[in-house]
């Protein structure tokens, strides 16, 4: 068997990535990443929501 040349090349780059990809749905569950995921939307939001009323209290806006 020739383990040379451009398409064996794509196939154990494939191998690799799916191997790469086991690991990390064995490690990583999608609920932790998804808690994860939530979390950084949650800090993003109470940040925009901070700025938005530091904005309106210098401004005279409504907070």
């Amino acid at each position: 068997m020739n383990q040379e040349g451009f398409w064996y090349s794509v196939g154990r780059g494939f191998h690799t990535l799916f191997e790469g990809l086991e690991w990390t749905y064995d490690h990583l569950t999608p609920n932790k990443i998804l808690i994860v995921v939530g979390f950084l939307c949650f800090g993003w939001w109470l940040k925009m929501q901070s700025d938005y009323n530091r904005k309106a209290k210098e401004t005279g806006g409504l907070k």
